[in-house]
This record gives C-alpha cells, structure tokens and sequence, in this order.
C-alpha cells in the first residue's frame, strides 16, 4: 500500500471515529424533489445505522427506497482549509429494521452509548425508525487533489481519482 493510500486510510477512519453525523439524500421522484437530512449514526457489523423520526421528510422518502446517497463531513472548526475538507460520499442500500428484530435492540443500545441518554426517551416513539444502511460505491476527499473511490461496507480504498 503507499504512502498516500496509508495518509488517506488513517484520515478516513479519523473521520469515521469523530463524525457523529451523517447526510442523508433521498432521490427525487417524478413528483417530490429530493430530501435531504441529518441523523446520529453508528456503525455496526458492516452497517450504519440511524434512528429518525419520520416527522422529517428525508425519513418518510427513506421508507419508499431502497438506496439513497450519504455523506460524512469534517467538523468545519477541525479543519485547516474549509475547500479541502475530509468527507465521504457513498451510495447505498438502504432497509428499515422491524422493531421485533433482534437488530432493533442492539442498535438502540449502541446508539445509546454513542449518542447518550436522549436515546432512552426516543425509544419507544412510534413516529422513530431505525434504518440500517449498508455501504456500497463512494468517493471519499481527504484534500487537494487527493480524492479516491471506495468500495462496500468497509470503505476499501481504490483508485485515487484524477481529472480527465
């Protein structure tokens, strides 16, 4: 592995490890324009997951699809250069996770030690979903001219991406 595909890993999971956020984009159908959102998440087994109410529109839209576009970002007040932020973009398959499944209770728990207490009072609201999310194509920036394509749920490192 080189030197800028090792620099470029450690950032990625530096970013992973701090972001307590992720960027949700729904897409747009014939009559309802793209929704966008933000939720906790927590990855887990391969998964992200996030716990939303669909009080919010981006969270409705996420029930009626199967994939949808994410990303995580550097916190702007961590970052040396506000153009060159680190961030990650990826697609996605997306699942809503029944709240009988043995997955809905490990989740929230998770989401509970990430995220804290607030968790316990969300819980049980009957308008919140857990969705789990698992990764597939992205691209994700770690500065000038220093952008590489990543694959599935682990976030693989690919190419590094040139202009053509």
């Amino acid at each position: 592995m080189s030197d800028e595909i090792t620099r470029a890993r450690k950032a990625l999971e530096a970013l992973l490890g701090d972001a307590k956020t992720l960027f949700v984009t729904v897409p747009s159908t014939e009559d309802v324009l793209a929704e966008i959102g933000v939720s906790p998440f927590i990855r887990q087994a391969g998964h992200i997951y996030i716990y939303a109410s669909d009080l919010s529109a981006h969270v409705r839209h996420l029930q009626s699809v199967s994939k949808a576009t994410f990303m995580v970002i550097s916190d702007e007040s961590q970052s040396q250069n506000i153009w060159a932020r680190h961030r990650l973009k990826f697609q996605a398959t997306v699942s809503e996770v029944p709240r009988a499944d043995e997955r809905f209770e490990t989740a929230c728990d998770d989401i509970r030690s990430a995220h804290g207490p607030v968790m316990d009072l969300i819980r049980n609201f009957s308008d919140f979903h857990l969705f789990e999310i698992t990764p597939e194509t992205g691209v994700f920036v770690s500065g000038f001219g220093a952008a590489f394509d990543v694959l599935g749920a682990d976030f693989v490192l690919g190419d590094k991406l040139t202009r053509s």
